[in-house]
């Protein structure tokens, strides 16, 4: 099944402003299974809107169409519809009598330009708007089945949710399954991973891609219809070729992980490394008391007051003299301590301390999981205790 989807308006075309829109779509559909092939960006000219869906719905079996449903001038998707599926435009009595019946709750004359939003391409679908004035609505043009959304985001996603989520549920998320593995990791460069994953084979129904936010890269594996024994000898394969740089898979939230391993109990943070980055990317999920970050070093009065505090947990992240770093989680109560030193061959030097921030994350989460910690290339790697 082929699904492309078409995002109208000037002011997306232009980049004024950003379509988060598809973005927010193409996840939705992901997690019915439906994976899109195609998307496409046009401004608001009525002519090119029409002679885009003509072509693209002879090449698929849906067509996603988002924005120009509303009242003014340069809203010419409805109309280029009609045209494309070579129909007229006919009022539709039910969406006429709830525009005004939205006007009169406002107590507003309702302009004669909203007429417009009530004039669907004959032969269409509508779709119910419950926070707008601009109904979607889906028709066949050719050989796909086109279905039409306003461009305001609310309505957008409210629409899609309990007007064409269950549509798709009911005539196309059963005919393909489409699961994405998220593999997250640290200390290997996008492109030498592109070239240890190209050397390996891999089924036609498992596509691999990359997302590379330094420090963090992302490896994405895309399985359409693809077999137990398939997804298993992908997974299997690819965790061999990353397994000194396997952050965590699926979801990445580090923090709430780690919130979760440690009971949720009070932490205590001292950092000379990170400027306080570390703290910040914990505190939403973790529980800290009181964090010190400082250019100085641990002093021996400044671990008795730690260990004053109702921490239960106390973790460190100290700079040394050769700019290596130790980082140290010790439990107060059992009096159990762990040190990992770390060396790190930083590509973007100004990412560096986000680069130890994610790898004292990294380490804390695999230590508390019995997991063999990072050890990125072309740096240093030292169990301490």
């Amino acid at each position: 099944m082929k699904v492309e989807i078409i995002s109208t308006g000037d002011e997306v075309l232009t980049g004024f402003i950003t379509d988060t829109n598809v973005s927010w779509l193409c996840q939705e559909l992901l997690s019915l299974g439906i994976q899109p092939t195609l998307r496409h960006t046009v401004g608001d000219n009525l002519s090119d809107i029409e002679n885009l869906l003509k072509e693209r719905s002879r090449h698929c079996d849906l067509l996603l169409v988002n924005g120009g449903l509303g009242p003014t001038s340069d809203d010419n998707t409805t109309e280029a519809a009609a045209r494309a599926a070579g129909v007229k435009q006919v009022l539709n009595e039910y969406w006429y009598k709830r525009l005004e019946e939205w006007h009169q709750k406002r107590g507003r004359v309702m302009p004669k330009t909203n007429i417009k939003q009530a004039m669907l391409p004959e032969g269409s679908v509508m779709i119910d708007n419950q926070n707008g004035t601009a109904c979607g609505f889906y028709l066949k043009i050719n050989n796909a089945v086109c279905m039409f959304t306003p461009g305001v985001p609310s309505e957008f996603k409210s629409m899609y949710q309990t007007g064409i989520k269950p549509y798709l549920l009911e005539h196309f998320a059963k005919h393909q399954v489409t699961k994405v593995k998220r593999l997250f990791l640290f200390g290997i460069s996008e492109s030498l991973l592109g070239q240890l994953v190209e050397k390996e084979h891999f089924a036609q129904s498992i596509v691999i891609g990359y997302r590379a936010a330094y420090p963090l890269l992302e490896l994405k594996v895309i399985e359409t219809n693809a077999t137990v024994e398939e997804e298993n000898a992908a997974l299997c394969t690819l965790r061999k070729i990353v397994k000194n740089y396997l952050i965590c898979e699926d979801d990445f939230n580090l923090a709430s992980r780690i919130a979760q391993l440690l009971n949720n109990e009070k932490c205590a943070i001292f950092d000379n490394v990170t400027a306080g980055l570390f703290s910040l990317e914990l505190y939403a999920d973790v529980p800290i008391i009181c964090s010190l970050s400082s250019t100085l070093p641990l002093t021996a009065t400044l671990k008795e007051e730690f260990a004053q505090t109702d921490a239960r947990y106390f973790i460190s992240l100290e700079h040394q003299d050769d700019d290596s770093v130790v980082f140290t989680l010790k439990d107060f109560a059992t009096k159990k301590e762990n040190k990992i030193r770390y060396k790190l061959s930083v590509t973007l030097k100004d990412k560096k301390k986000a680069a130890y921030s994610l790898t004292a994350q990294a380490w804390i989460y695999h230590l508390l999981e019995k997991i063999e910690p990072l050890l990125p290339d072309n740096s240093e790697r030292s169990i301490l205790k």
